[in-house]
């Protein structure tokens, strides 16, 4: 590719190195009140000429400084191409160029003068070269493995002790009467209906039983017994 004696351009499969031989670049400046502009105005000057976009610093009012070197026509031209786009923006400043800036210029605006574009896009400054990854030679130690605490033993807490108690008297089985054991026939008239039904339920051989009983009245009562009575009577 032809060079002039101020620029030299390389290009290779994987990189695109810009180099500027002079000492003394030209130095162009765009202020802008806004991100938006600020990234408009970078845009367009990078298209206007063979430009290096050397930094954009953000004030804490809002200003964006874009600083721009190269050769001072490219400046010139990228400075007013970028501030047209600025200002379309309505957020323009003030834009400035610098023919030839001073040695002492880099050292209040201490950026990379040389940008080398690499096949990942990303800028790296010339004026240091990259500093090569340390990779260890060792790898780092793993962590020491956390103690897993032993599981404490199930202790089993004692029941409480339940104070005997006395049990329940078991209700008494009514024992059938013999025939000197049933109540004399007088005796069971004067008891009212209710009272006779219960005694007609301890009755062993009774001929009515169960729902019968709750429903018989006091005459159907005193004939079942009679008859009870009158069997074991005749049997004994």
């Amino acid at each position: 590719m032809a060079a002039d004696n101020n620029l030299k351009v390389e290009n290779t499969a994987s990189e695109v190195v810009l180099l500027r031989s002079m000492s003394r670049p030209a130095l162009g400046l765009i202020e802008t009140k806004g991100l938006a502009g600020a990234i408009k105005a970078t845009h367009a000057a990078t298209k206007a000429g063979e430009v290096v976009i050397a930094s954009a610093v953000k004030t804490k009012a809002g200003y964006v400084a874009v600083k721009i070197e190269g050769e001072w026509s490219a400046v010139q031209a990228a400075v007013e191409a970028g501030a047209r786009a600025a200002d379309q923006e309505g957020e323009l400043v003030s834009m400035h160029v610098i023919p030839h800036t001073d040695n002492g210029v880099s050292q209040i605006l201490p950026y990379g003068q040389f940008v080398a574009r690499y096949g990942s896009g990303k800028p790296v400054s010339l004026r240091e070269k990259p500093k090569p990854r340390k990779i260890p030679s060792e790898p780092p130690p793993l962590p020491s493995a956390i103690p897993i605490p032993a599981p404490e033993p199930d202790i089993q807490q004692p029941k409480p002790e339940i104070p005997n108690q006395p049990l329940a008297p078991k209700p008494a089985v009514p024992v059938s009467p013999t025939a000197g054991e049933i109540r004399p026939l007088a005796e069971l008239e004067a008891l009212p209906v209710v009272e006779l039904r219960k005694y007609a339920r301890t009755v062993s051989g009774l001929p009515i039983q169960g729902r019968q009983i709750s429903i018989a009245n006091k005459q159907q009562l005193l004939e079942a017994i009679k008859n009870v009575a009158g069997a074991i009577s005749s049997g004994s």
